[in-house]
């Protein structure tokens, strides 16, 4: 006699529920997995930051999933948002198919999340070692957030009257709020970071104080001294070194600009430097004046093309000789013509042309002042970091300077060998190795206004974007859709590649054996 068939063995016998016992992932020979790859705008980034990872958070919304992701490499996007030039940008897949992801602004829109859902609470002390940083701009600001997250004291000492080193002093209000600086401030002082502001260390203090006061000392003081260009003139009245003429703005204090200014340097502090001067009443033609053609100038492209829409004069090839002056006060500078070849720069001075002015800016660039060593008695272990190390830099690679250096810290008081860094020699995923004809949602679109709307149309090159492929084609069910990713379930995964072979970011690779 056949035993009696339940209603439950009916339904699954006409397949209207899906088998949990035979587990078939026990056949498989080859294993799918997640494997992220370099993304373009990771290679780019000079902070080596996760930029799809948190790029999928910032898409579902997940704003403190997104920070928390962002802070391992960069604790300041508010900052970073307004005052890096995002070369990751340069290297969005996406523009090739309509407009880039518009880093930036997203980048804006985590760190003002952070800054306005930040809650003050009670926190432990401190004892795991007493470090002092000297210098409170980028490079001194990462490393206190990085040492103070994990459980360091630190005191910042900073020469001027107030923090924020370059943040403050040498980058204009127009490219950074200075509220959202004043913000970030706030938040590293009731985390119990203290700043010391107007001391001096070498003068105030003696370097060889600090080393006998704190367990370990991170030097971060910059590059502020300037450089001279050796040309008859730049001493006289009227002429300005960039970064003094912006500290002295930066403060409200008052400078004294005749019209018309001309700006000679091709980086950010020129550009910075002609926007800031055509904003002074009383100043109505601004002249940027370059050495070499415009292709070669190190300033954001973004900001140059900004200047000139302001109203600023750009000349490129032409070198000033001299700085003309009529008794005491600048009347005009006489220029080269010049262009740059295989050997060099080539000057022609059969070309050569006068420029009236009453003032000139000066922003050939900056140098260390190493003065500070000189207070220092005998040997000791230094750390440091930022420009004081590379010369004038970018404000993303003082901060990552800061977060190494502050590992490096951490691992002296602890006693243990220096972490050891890579670069990783990964080749960033090309715009023809993704596989967009599987995106079923896939749309040419322009930049989105809502930060979600405008992060879903980040191609996650090389990194899970749950976008949901696998799971619409895998023939075993074992993609399992939990809390809005997608998981591989080895336990049913026959290893049929066809989720490796569909993955649209080709974030999936096979492995051999189980």
């Amino acid at each position: 006699m056949l035993p009696e068939v339940t209603k439950d063995e009916l339904l699954y016998s006409h397949g209207n529920e899906p088998s949990t016992v035979n587990k078939t992932g026990e056949w498989r020979f080859l294993t799918p997995k997640r494997s992220e790859k370099l993304s373009p705008c990771r290679h780019g980034c000079l902070l080596n930051g996760e930029i799809p990872v948190w790029m999928e958070a910032v898409k579902q919304e997940r704003w403190d999933e997104a920070w928390q992701t962002m802070s391992r490499y960069n604790p300041f996007p508010a900052l970073t948002g307004y005052t890096c030039f995002h070369p990751c940008t340069e290297e969005c897949n996406r523009g090739q198919l309509d407009q880039v992801i518009d880093i930036p602004a997203l980048e804006r829109t985590v760190g003002q999340w952070r800054l306005d859902n930040y809650r003050s609470e009670a926190r432990p002390q401190k004892n795991k070692g007493r470090v002092a940083v000297v210098g409170s701009g980028p490079a001194g600001m990462s490393c206190a957030y990085y040492l103070n997250e994990d459980g360091y004291a630190v005191t910042v000492f900073e020469r001027e009257k107030v923090a924020g080193g370059m943040f403050a002093l040498g980058i204009p209000e127009y490219r950074l709020p200075r509220r959202v600086l004043k913000r970030e401030l706030s938040l590293l002082e009731d985390r119990g970071i203290k700043f010391t502001t107007g001391c001096s260390i070498g003068s105030d203090i003696p370097l060889a104080e600090l080393y006998a006061d704190f367990d370990q000392v991170f030097l971060s003081t910059g590059a502020w001294k300037p450089r001279l260009s050796g040309i008859k003139g730049e001493e006289s009245r009227g002429v300005w070194n960039a970064l003094e003429f912006l500290s002295r703005i930066n403060k409200g204090e008052q400078v004294e600009v005749t019209d018309p200014v001309i700006v000679i340097g091709g980086g950010n502090a020129a550009v910075d430097s002609a926007r800031s001067a055509l904003r002074l009443k009383g100043v109505n033609h601004v002249s940027l004046i370059y050495r070499r053609s415009r292709a070669e100038m190190p300033a954001g492209q973004v900001e140059v093309e900004a200047a000139e829409h302001e109203g600023v004069e750009l000349i490129c090839n032409a070198l000033p000789r001299e700085i003309n002056t009529d008794g005491q006060s600048v009347s005009g500078i006489i220029f080269d013509h010049c262009k740059t070849n295989r050997e060099g720069l080539v000057v022609d001075r059969s070309r050569s042309f006068h420029k009236s002015c009453g003032t000139v800016i000066m922003a050939l660039g900056q140098e260390v002042d190493y003065s500070l060593f000189d207070t220092l008695e005998k040997p000791a272990v230094i750390f440091a970091g930022g420009d004081l190390i590379s010369g004038p830099a970018t404000v993303p690679e003082a901060i990552n300077a800061g977060r190494i250096a502050a590992m490096a810290i951490k691992a002296r008081i602890k006693g243990l060998p220096a972490p050891m860094l890579f670069k990783s020699e990964q080749i960033p995923v090309g715009f023809e190795e993704l596989n967009l004809e599987a995106k079923l949602n896939l749309q040419l679109q322009n930049k989105q206004e809502n930060p979600s709307d405008e992060a879903s149309r980040c191609l996650g090159c090389g990194t899970c974007n749950s976008c949901g492929i696998c799971y619409l084609f895998c023939p075993d069910m074992a993609v399992d859709p939990v809390d809005g990713r997608f998981e591989l379930n080895m336990d049913y995964c026959k290893g049929c590649g066809i989720c490796f072979k569909e993955c649209p970011s080709r974030a999936l690779v096979m492995e051999g054996g189980r």
